[in-house]
C-alpha cells in the first residue's frame, strides 16, 4: 500500500502531473469527448502531497489515475491516431503525443501486471 501522507521524489506508473493529464485532454478531445472529460475530471479532484516549497505551485500537481483498463486503452488508441496523423502537419504535436503513449502505457502494464493470474486471459 502507497503511503499519500508523505511527499513523493519517486513516480508511479499511475501517477500523472497536471501538465500530462491536461495535454491527454487536448489530444483525445477530438475524438472522444467523453473519455477526455473523465481525464479532465481527475485535474479537479485532490492531488497528492507535495513538498512544501511547492505548495502554491499548481503546476506541480501530480493526480493518482484509476481509470479502468478500458478506458486507459482507449486513451492510448486515441493517443496513436493524433501521433499518426500529426507526424507531418504538427511535428511537435507527435512528439507531445508519443511522450504521452509512453506514460498511458506504462500504466497499461502495470495494471496487466497486478491482474489476478486467472483475469490475465
Amino acid at each position: 500500500m502507497v503511503d499519500e501522507s508523505k511527499p513523493s521524489t519517486t513516480r508511479a506508473a499511475d501517477i500523472f502531473s497536471r501538465g500530462s493529464l491536461k495535454l491527454t485532454y487536448d489530444l483525445i478531445r477530438p475524438q472522444n469527448a467523453q473519455l477526455a472529460l473523465n481525464v479532465r475530471n481527475i485535474i479537479g479532484g485532490k492531488p497528492l502531497l507535495k513538498e512544501a516549497s511547492q505548495q502554491s505551485n499548481p503546476h506541480s500537481d501530480y493526480f493518482r489515475v484509476t481509470l479502468d483498463s478500458f478506458q486507459v486503452r482507449n486513451i492510448v488508441e486515441g493517443l496513436m491516431a493524433q501521433e499518426h496523423s500529426a507526424v507531418k502537419s504538427n511535428p511537435g504535436q507527435s512528439i507531445i503525443a508519443k511522450a504521452l503513449i509512453e506514460d498511458w502505457t506504462s500504466l497499461a502494464r502495470k495494471m496487466f501486471a497486478e491482474l489476478p493470474e486467472n483475469e490475465e486471459s
